[in-house]
């Protein structure tokens, strides 16, 4: 028992160790085993447009020529520049009408991460709908290793490069939902093919006809190499090793596994392909492996498949740039929670032949297998919703259980209607189980549920006003959830560790020994105790200590940046720390042990320290004014104090109008500009059961000056009086832009409460709105089903005097302060001056997402920088163009109580029905005692007399600060 207590943590650690091993071995020992070719007609199709791509093929179905290759230039040229409204015309003869694929020459001269995308015409017209957005996918081709470290020894991604060569690219499916090229039907004889700009800068080059030819299957491909034997060879490929890829973003990631191709107990080392940066269709990886003997080879992959739950995602695997036979064209991986081997082709393996020398395999996401799922649950969706306007527009929108509906007699389809899609779901759900090795797979409980809410509306027809949720309202109704599945079915992520190319040698071992695991399980276990890795430590007196409030993903390339650039130029050293919580900045600045920098902080932070004499004043420092001119001058407001600047942007968010193309065309709607315009469009809107989102409704009892600042400042208003002692939301500018504020939502209904705009954006409920930079991000990765039919627009305003809309709105997130307590002045504002630059910003912004993903997107407020962040142009003219108006609310002691008292105002007058001017005269009353009260705090204020100014700051204060002006 003594020996226990004395050495009781070591025997935890190894019994713990033990059990996990125990564990995994068990558990990897489930997941799929079985390699077969897919049915791409498992699940019919509910119904494809006619102007899809897939009805333009079975229209022409019978249309096949039988000639050789051929290669146009196009007309103006051997290689024609795509850049903003230009276009390349080929002119094409063909001998026999039919399908060809078309292959184009692309040489890429774009520097940031954006795809190439242009649309095709084929004599003058569209060929499908799908033409009408397509990419030139580029290689990005990565630098030899070893792997760049970083100051703890751990290796980072490294930052990859575009091919510069030209590059022969097939034109596909942009989504990867069809595996192989499109084919385009052409008539004999002449014909011209344009190809016109729409995102990136590129030249292409000779256009080449391919006739559709069809794979072997692998009978026919080992009969071709009877004579060839096994070799007697066992290649491994390590996942890391792969030298291409044609998306960015796609990376590696660490596995703590000693059986790995590469390990180290305490550094972390990129030892395996990252399976969710390698999930969206057509993203590929390439790689290169030496063959040392001619032979037959059999192909394993050890690999983890946890993103679709019981379910299998898809690969198409080349050697040497072709499909070598047809099951290779959709190579499923089954469900494993945990890393396993399979052997492609399992009881029966598939033989590949290799000539020696240097080979290449690339291994390809593929999404076809779930094509004809993805459209009929995209199309059953539409067809919910309408259902859902038609339902509202007969209700007028209102729910009364005690009013009864013959709905039939209204609509009299409604039961056929649901009892349609209750059997296309049930057909659907059946055939995706046929891909998976479980009965009953995980994944398509959104399927099961939304099935089960159109049973429960099927029973009682009638009902469906009351039952709104079910269909189509609502995060848990049926048209969301399939919307859910959906999404499910474009992401096949997939882990892989190693690939093995085996011969008549025995397979590499790739499993861990346990009991070396439960070792090197105990050895970090002792090692956690002393490895820092980004956390708040105290630096050396000649390093800068910089605290991050930002995930460790932003700080490890912050510090590579840093320690590659910075440091070498300055000779200054550099120290950064993760601040899970930026209010322990507050508490180590009152234990006097705090930073010389903190980044990333909430842009209200600087003013709370710059009043209690903690934060740096800016303006002492040479060269703030050009400084400040990088950004927005409404953003600058919060951070001024008195006559002082005690901050400084580092990102900055946007509010502007999001609208839905599609829905706005079909009701010949035009996207407002002024409130006014707003007002014309509701009843159109609300007609068909729609409506305008405004943010006010997306938060909840309190409405944040982000939310009410717009009326104010739109209107001409201000917050507080030019000497700061009392708020002025009562006078009549205010007033006038506090009462359109309320009667958006009493007089003109505008909802009062939405807690994701982003859903109902998705399913046409709310098509327009005013929203920011979060429901950007997830329109853009997260609603493939309305990709092309959304768009942005400034936010409405005020038309004033002169015929200029005055577009106020905020703008505010992350800043960065210089404390009061720093040794180090001078060298924290050359910090400051470098990272803020426009070079460095676009140089981060660049790393962030090529390493971890395009989701990660910097909204850097450097304006010159954002012009160069990989968005597409049109919406960066317009988030620019709003930035414009960009404003913030001044800080002065007390604004809490200013913006408390009139989101108060709001509810009062919106759920009470109160009078807005005796409202606001009482909300006024409340919140001058609160600044009083803190003036007197903060020593503004004696026996309620004003003992010395409290200049308010404004956007004509920034502005004088940028011309120079001296300080009073």
């Amino acid at each position: 028992m003594i020996w226990f207590k004395k050495y009781r943590w070591l025997t935890i650690g190894l019994l713990a160790s033990i059990v996990t091993v125990i564990m995994v071995v068990i558990f990897s020992t489930s997941g799929g085993k079985t390699v077969h070719t897919v049915d791409e007609n498992v699940v019919p199709p509910l119904s494809y447009s006619p102007s899809s791509y897939q009805s333009y093929v079975n229209r022409f179905a019978d249309r096949f020529p039988s000639v050789n290759e051929a290669s146009f230039s196009p007309n103006e040229g051997s290689f024609v520049a795509l850049n903003r409204g230009t276009q390349a015309t080929y002119t094409v003869n063909v001998p026999t009408r039919g399908f060809y694929q078309l292959s184009v020459e692309v040489l890429d001269l774009s520097p940031n991460l954006l795809s190439n995308r242009f649309d095709l015409q084929i004599n003058g017209d569209y060929p499908f709908d799908e033409a009408r957005a397509l990419e030139l996918p580029v290689h990005w081709l990565m630098p030899s290793q070893p792997f760049p470290l970083d100051r703890y020894d751990n290796e980072v991604m490294p930052i990859a490069f575009k091919n510069p060569a030209v590059q022969i690219i097939p034109i596909t499916d942009p989504t990867g939902l069809y595996a192989v090229p499109f084919r385009f039907h052409l008539e004999a004889g002449e014909n011209t093919l344009t190809l016109s700009h729409i995102q990136g800068d590129f030249s292409v080059g000779p256009l080449r006809l391919e006739t559709v030819v069809s794979l072997d299957d692998y009978e026919t491909y080992i009969a071709r190499h009877a004579s060839a034997q096994k070799a007697p060879h066992a290649i491994t490929v390590a996942a890391e090793d792969f030298v291409a890829k044609t998306n960015p973003s796609t990376r590696l990631m660490s596995l703590r596994d000693p059986s790995a191709t590469r390990y180290d107990t305490q550094d972390l080392l990129l030892n395996t392909l990252d399976g969710w940066s390698f999930r969206q269709g057509n993203d590929s990886v390439l790689y290169e492996i030496e063959v040392p003997e001619t032979g037959l080879y059999e192909l394993s992959f050890k690999y983890r498949q946890n993103y679709l739950m019981q379910m299998p995602v898809f690969r198409e695997i080349r050697i040497n740039e072709s499909v070598p036979f047809e099951e290779m064209r959709w190579v499923p991986f089954h469900y494993s929670n945990n890393f396993t081997t399979v052997t492609l082709g399992e009881e029966d393996p598939y033989l590949f032949y290799l000539e020696a020398g240097i080979q290449t395999i690339e291994i390809r996401v593929v999404l076809e297998p779930y094509r004809n799922s993805y459209v009929q649950i995209v199309s059953v969706m539409e067809e919910m919703t309408d259902l859902s306007l038609q339902i509202k527009r007969l209700t007028g929108n209102t729910q009364d259980r005690y009013r009864n509906w013959k709905l039939a007699d209204f609509i009299p389809d409604v039961e056929a209607r649901l009892q349609r899609w209750i059997d296309t779901l049930a057909l659907m759900e059946e055939g995706l189980k046929t891909y998976s090795e479980h009965a009953n797979p995980g994944e398509l409980t959104h399927l099961n549920i939304a099935r089960q809410h159109l049973d429960r509306l099927i029973s009682d027809i009638d009902d469906i006003p009351n039952q709104m949720t079910l269909l189509a309202d609502g995060d848990s109704s049926a048209a969301q959830l399939l919307g859910t599945m959906a999404q499910i079915l474009l992401e096949n992520g997939l882990d892989i560790e190693s690939m093995y190319f085996v011969g008549e040698a025995p397979m590499p071992r790739t499993r861990p020994n346990p009991i070396i695991q439960a070792w090197e399980s105990t050895k970090r276990f002792f090692l956690s105790f002393s490895n820092q890795n980004y956390a708040v430590i105290e630096a050396d007196d000649d390093t800068l200590e910089i605290w991050v409030n930002y995930p460790r993903q932003y700080v490890e390339i912050m510090q590579q940046i840093i320690d590659q650039t910075f440091t070498p130029e300055t000779g200054i050293e550099v120290l950064l720390s993760i601040m899970p919580d930026e209010n322990k900045l507050i508490l180590a600045n009152a234990a006097d042990r705090g930073p010389d920098i903190a980044l990333g902080v909430n842009h209200w932070v600087p003013y709370e320290f710059a009043i209690r004499d903690a934060a740096l004043d800016l303006r002492d420092f040479e060269g703030y004014e050009e400084m400040v001119s990088r950004f927005a001058p409404g953003v600058m407001i919060p951070y001024a104090f008195e006559e002082g600047l005690y901050g400084l942007p580092l990102t900055q968010n946007f509010w502007v109008t999001f609208y839905r193309t599609d829905i706005l065309n079909s009701l010949d709607l035009p996207v407002p500009q002024t409130w006014n315009e707003v007002i014309e469009i509701l009843p159109e809107l609300q007609r068909f059961g729609m409506n305008y989102f405004q943010p006010i409704a997306f938060f909840g009892g309190f409405k944040p000056f982000v939310a009410t600042i717009p009326f104010i400042h739109q209107f001409g208003g201000e917050l507080y009086s030019p000497n700061g002692m009392e708020t002025m939301i009562n006078s009549d500018a205010n007033i006038e832009g506090i009462q359109l504020m309320t009667e958006l939502f009493t007089i003109y209904d505008m909802p009062k409460q939405v807690p994701n705009f982003y859903n109902h954006f998705r399913t046409g409920l709310l098509p327009i709105g005013i929203s920011d930079l979060a429901t950007y991000l997830q329109l853009t990765i997260a609603a493939p089903e309305i990709a092309g039919k959304w768009d942005i627009a400034p936010h409405p305003g005020v038309m004033n005097e002169n015929g200029e809309i005055v577009r106020y709105a905020a703008a505010g997130a992350q800043s960065v302060i210089i404390l009061n307590s720093t040794d180090k002045p001078d060298e924290s504002w050359l910090f400051l001056d470098w990272f803020l630059s426009t070079e460095t910003q676009v140089d981060f912004a660049y790393r962030l997402q090529t390493a971890n993903g395009t989701e990660f997107l910097w909204n850097t407020a450097n304006l010159e920088a954002f012009r160069q962040i990989p968005l597409p142009a049109e919406h960066i003219e317009v988030i620019l163009a709003q930035w414009e108006f960009a404003i913030e609310a001044s800080r002065i002691p007390g604004a809490y109580m200013v913006e408390r008292e009139l989101s108060n105002a709001w509810n009062k007058i919106v759920f009470d029905d109160a009078n807005p001017r005796i409202t606001l005269d009482n909300a006024v009353r409340i919140a001058n005692r609160e600044i009083v009260y803190r003036m007197e705090e903060f020593g503004y204020v004696e026996n309620s007399q004003i003992i010395k100014p409290y200049p308010v700051p404004t956007i004509e204060t920034i502005g004088d600060w940028l011309r120079g002006r001296n300080r009073d």
